[in-house]
């Protein structure tokens, strides 16, 4: 059941774009990398030291301005993977209320202010046509996970599970639970972020940022800290649902991004764990929140009456410019009209894990 999707592999990997500084401590923390692999970490370092001296600039030219600029507080869209965080970043960041990151963000985000604007033609023209795991479409203007802009720039983030899966499970349970975090980690993860969403709205220049990360669903009363006055969207969706999309979220990047061998990675048990753990977690934060500052939306509802679910969370959330977005939302909806979800067999084994294990969080959202 576990065994990986195989598929063509690209040379490309979104180490690429990482510093110099952070390739070499994961090299340090996960144990080198495959030998067939090897080329493709030579070129990610070689790519890192000519890109340094702009990253040094960068660093010494917007810093200053970039910590005095005034910035709201953004929406972060949370839930568990799969379960629908995608399709609501993609409807909300129609608004031109909101400013997002963009796959030219993730991919170089030491430098997103300088090269990022002279080789945003260039990145443009590498981006796929449609995700490895689904097949919804990617654009340049398509939000993405800030998760991927971090991965490069800090060495805790669930993503380095999958470019270095002999540690798999703890590179993933530590990237999602923050808990699991030194000190010196975490202040290190506070100042990287704070300074990565600075430099998006800089970029961007909207009056507020939509950030979409699922690892962001145990962390929002550190988020909150972060950035009083944010507001929470948590989507979720039937878990027996999640589990067959999940495995296919796995079976279907790590042949592409890892850089170890994965054969021994148990897929399933890593599943059944995080969500349950992640789901409690959530569960718990968002009843210590006002009621202005966030919201739970079943995916299931999104689906069926998009316009209705969104106008729900201008309201709740006190969020201006509905009125003005909705036709944009609308051109949205028609133009993935004929979208088809994957579909995935699951047995009655499979059901009854899910159940077992997955029980309370089943019978509070009522599936």
């Amino acid at each position: 059941m576990n065994r990986p999707i195989s598929g063509k592999r690209p040379f490309t990997h979104p180490l690429f774009g990482s510093s110099l500084a952070n390739i070499l401590r994961l090299l340090r923390l996960n144990g080198g990398v495959s030998f067939k692999h090897l080329p493709q970490l030579l070129t990610a370092l070689g790519v890192s030291v000519l890109r340094s001296p702009f990253s040094f600039y960068e660093s010494l030219a917007y810093q200053n301005t970039l910590n005095r600029t005034p910035m709201s507080p953004p929406v972060f869209i949370v839930g568990h993977w799969r379960s629908g965080t995608t399709h609501m970043a993609n409807l909300l960041s129609r608004s031109v209320e909101f400013g997002f990151v963009t796959p030219v963000a993730t991919g170089l985000p030491n430098e997103l202010l300088t090269l990022g604007k002279w080789f945003k033609p260039w990145l443009e023209r590498t981006i796929p046509a449609d995700r490895l795991i689904d097949q919804v479409k990617v654009t340049s203007h398509s939000p993405q996970e800030d998760e991927f802009g971090l991965a490069n720039m800090f060495t805790v983030s669930f993503l380095h599970a999958l470019y270095f899966p002999r540690q798999f499970e703890s590179n993933f349970e530590k990237g999602v639970f923050h808990q699991r975090w030194s000190e010196q980690e975490l202040i290190g993860w506070e100042k990287t972020h704070l300074n990565y969403l600075r430099k998006i709205n800089r970029d961007q220049q909207k009056p507020r940022l939509l950030i979409r990360n699922p690892a962001y669903t145990c962390r929002i009363p550190l988020l909150r800290k972060i950035w009083p006055g944010a507001k929470f969207i948590h989507i979720h969706r039937n878990p027996y649902r999640v589990f067959p999309s999940m495995r296919n979220y796995f079976q279907k990047l790590l042949p592409v991004l890892a850089l170890q061998d994965y054969s021994k990675v148990n897929f399933d048990r890593l599943i059944i764990s995080t969500y349950k753990q992640m789901m409690v977690t959530v569960i718990d934060d968002l009843m210590e929140l006002p009621e202005n500052e966030f919201i739970e939306v079943p995916y299931e509802r999104l689906e069926k009456s998009p316009l209705v679910v969104l106008e729900e969370i201008y309201q709740r959330l006190g969020l201006s410019g509905y009125v003005e977005a909705r036709p944009l939302f609308e051109q949205y909806l028609d133009g993935i009209r004929g979208y088809t979800k994957n579909q995935y067999e699951q047995t009655l084994i499979e059901r009854d894990l899910i159940g077992r294990e997955w029980g309370k969080v089943i019978e509070h959202y009522g599936y």
